[in-house]
């Protein structure tokens, strides 16, 4: 019979404690699990700034763009 009480005594005190021992982890693993988005995130822009992909244009290319040749308004030689 005492058996039977000590181990109720420790099923009543431990239930409690192994219920917020489950949220606590819970809430470690989704901050363990978005901290560990947020870097692969920060990884993929370094990787996307190293490629060079989305650089804007250096001002010699700017002039390029610049001096093309435009299209002729009246590509048929009529007066202007």
């Amino acid at each position: 019979m005492r058996v039977i009480t000590i181990a109720a005594l420790i099923a009543a005190l431990g239930a409690p404690a192994l219920a917020q021992a489950a949220d606590d982890s819970l809430d470690k693993a989704a901050k363990k699990t978005a901290d560990g988005f947020g870097n692969l995130l920060h990884g993929m822009g370094q990787e996307i700034k190293k490629s060079g992909a989305l650089d804007e244009p250096k001002k010699d290319e700017k002039k390029d763009d610049k001096s093309a040749a435009k299209a002729d308004p009246n590509p048929k030689g009529g007066p202007k």
